[in-house]
């Protein structure tokens, strides 16, 4: 490389015994001499850099910059979420109204007061809901419920749509174990506009620590999602986090109205309501531990 340049600047340049005017002027001829020197200097420089790798080949990537780097680990995925879109069964409350499921939508007509629905699928350590029952309909619904995966009792998220049609009080009320015990998550209830759990040291949802006032517009879809891990009960509404609570230190039941919803159910109050998407899934391992070691901090 060296001696090509070399070679190129004694070409193009005026010999050492000229005069020293030449060698300091540069006249029109001189100009186009020095055009030429850069040109052939820049075409030499090109051709060598081509000659260190094979014709259209890059230059090997820096390591220390690399910046297409796969990740040396992937995400950890969370629990695949599971469809409770079947084997829902109405409850007998007395005074029930209407209920009507088609195409994953669980319709709740006005009750005097309650209408709801309970899940007949089993639950880890739990005797199949009804199985002491004489109704041949309901023995029937429960043997189809065996072909559903059972469901934890604890260490789990549920979530759902729901959506008041008409009427004025809680649209949905969403009950759901938690270990040995249940819970129901109230959505406008007392009136429409408390949201809260029911019943936390023995207060119902609107008059405990998570006594929340929303209100929910007949007509719209709403989101819900319950998370029930070691350390506390986290509620979401729409994807806002409305509360969460410890579980140490306090005791969880259900009213008894809502006792025929155990373990898994839906029901609203003096209303028409629908749900759908319902569905669950279970924490992964990470979520476990991540959710004990809280608990131990607590």
């Amino acid at each position: 490389m060296h001696r090509l340049l070399c070679s190129i600047y004694d070409t193009f340049s005026p010999p050492a015994d000229a005069a020293p005017g030449l060698r300091t002027r540069l006249p029109a001829t001189a100009g186009k001499q020095h055009a030429l020197l850069v040109a052939a200097i820049s075409i030499a420089m090109t051709l060598c850099s081509v000659g260190s790798h094979p014709l259209g080949a890059q230059a090997p990537a820096d390591p220390g910059n690399n910046s297409q780097a796969k990740p040396t680990s992937k995400p950890v995925a969370k629990q695949q979420w599971i469809a409770l879109k079947d084997h829902w069964k109405q409850c007998e409350f007395g005074g029930d109204g209407e209920v009507k499921i088609k195409d994953g939508v669980v319709k709740l007509d006005f009750g005097q007061p309650i209408t709801g629905v309970r899940w007949l699928g089993s639950f880890e350590g739990d005797k199949a809901v009804g199985s002491d029952s004489n109704d041949p309909k309901l023995l029937d619904a429960i043997k189809a419920a065996k072909k559903a995966p059972k469901l934890a009792r604890d260490h789990y998220e549920i979530r759902w749509e729901c959506r008041r049609n008409g009427g004025d009080d809680f649209l949905c009320a969403m009950t759901m174990p938690i270990g040995k015990n249940y819970i129901s998550l109230v959505m406008g209830g007392w009136g429409g506009g408390i949201t809260g759990i029911s019943s936390i040291d023995g207060y119902d949802a609107s008059d405990n620590e998570t006594t929340t006032y929303k209100a929910y517009d007949n007509g719209t879809w709403y989101k819900a999602r319950v998370r029930v891990d070691a350390a506390k009960i986290t509620v979401w509404i729409d994807e806002i986090e409305m509360f969460d609570v410890p579980r140490e230190g306090h005791t969880f039941d259900i009213r008894f109205e809502m006792e025929p919803c155990a373990p898994l159910g839906i029901a609203n109050f003096e209303c028409d309501s629908s749900i759908r998407n319902i569905q669950w899934r279970a924490l992964t391992q990470a979520e476990k531990q991540a959710a004990a070691r809280q608990k131990s901090e607590q």
